[in-house]
């Protein structure tokens, strides 16, 4: 049998749903087995006129970018609120499309695994399907989508 793989720098991308607390979970795993760093990543999508369209007329994009703000933080805390205290995390917080950021973050922090949720909350929507996807196909590293069956 071969050596399994073991990882030195754990990438996770939460954004509050239940698939992301599936990988958060399987990522605190990993990095408590291989005794690795944990870095917990949040994005914050840009908010703009155009995605402010699509609410529909009144809508306020800097309302919507400081909602979109407060959300993270929140879905950042809950998640280091989930880490033992022994295990060793770091936080970080990008704006922006979630794949590519996510695939930036992995190659910038030089991780050598990225696990995320299958699909997640998006503030227009599900997004993790191609978000998932992106990452898969693009971070160049081991990717593990954690995928919650529905209820």
């Amino acid at each position: 049998m071969p050596d399994r793989p073991t990882f030195h720098r754990v990438l996770v991308a939460v954004d509050g749903s239940r698939h992301s607390d599936l990988a958060l979970a399987m990522a605190i795993a990993l990095s408590e087995r291989d005794n690795a760093r944990l870095t917990i990543l949040t994005v914050i999508p840009n908010v703009n006129e155009s995605a402010a369209l699509a609410y529909g007329a009144g809508v306020d994009p800097i309302a919507l970018q400081l909602d979109a703000d407060r959300g993270a933080e929140r879905t950042m805390r809950a998640a280091l609120d989930a880490v033992p205290d022994d295990q060793p995390v770091e936080s970080v917080q990008r704006r922006g499309h979630a794949g590519p950021e996510i695939v930036a973050q992995a190659k910038a922090g030089n991780h050598d695994a990225v696990v995320l949720g299958a699909r997640g909350l998006g503030r227009i929507g599900s997004m993790f399907g191609s978000v998932s996807q992106h990452v898969l196909h693009h971070a160049g590293i081991a990717v593990f989508v954690g995928h919650l069956p529905e209820d």
